[in-house]
């Protein structure tokens, strides 16, 4: 399978993401997380990204980039049986956003699986906590919770056309979060 987790910044995609992957192992199934972070870092990292200023013109073009030689390598050399856990912010503004998701279902086609794009939510207070947990910082993400809560406040998430899974994550632990997408998605028993 495909799946794409689709949420704010600090929501838990990454994290989540993790979950799945370690749960899909303890029942023999591989799922490669391929987080949003895969395809930025290599450009956020050496330029000056510090996780709260503005970024300089240019770099979501070699971000994209990136982004397709990742999935291309997938499409042409990935085992068949592996499955893949997608993370991305995409906002209804995002001009990009709508191939995003359409790359990734071109890429379920053309691996013969399922796309399976998963909104993950959660309140604003929590939002803001989770957005300045350790590791962030070293990782690029977004750090400041007030630019976070008005971007979660001020944008609406875009999702696809598809039916989505859609999960509350708010009070619920990463652990659970995964186990309740692999639950909808047929790969564990309840």
């Amino acid at each position: 399978m495909i799946f794409h987790l689709l949420g704010f910044p600090g929501v838990g995609k990454y994290t989540v993401a993790r979950e799945m992957s370690a749960l899909a192992e303890s029942v023999g199934t591989r799922i490669v997380v391929v987080d949003n972070h895969l395809t930025s870092n290599p450009v956020l990292a050496v330029i000056d990204a510090d996780g709260v200023g503005e970024l300089p013109d240019g770099v979501w073009d070699r971000v994209r980039a990136i982004r397709e030689v990742v999935n291309q390598t997938i499409e042409d050399l990935s085992p068949p049986d592996w499955s893949f856990v997608f993370t991305n912010v995409i906002v209804a503004t995002d001009p990009d956003g709508q191939e995003v998701m359409a790359r990734l279902q071109r890429l379920a086609d053309a691996r013969s699986t399922n796309y399976v794009p998963v909104m993950l939510h959660c309140d604003i207070s929590e939002l803001r906590r989770r957005v300045t947990s350790p590791g962030r910082h070293e990782r690029h993400k977004w750090v400041d919770p007030d630019a976070v809560e008005a971007f979660a406040r001020r944008e609406r998430l875009l999702g696809p056309q598809a039916a989505l899974l859609d999960v509350d994550v708010t009070a619920m632990t990463a652990t659970e979060s995964a186990a309740s997408i692999l639950r909808q998605a047929g790969l564990i028993e309840s």
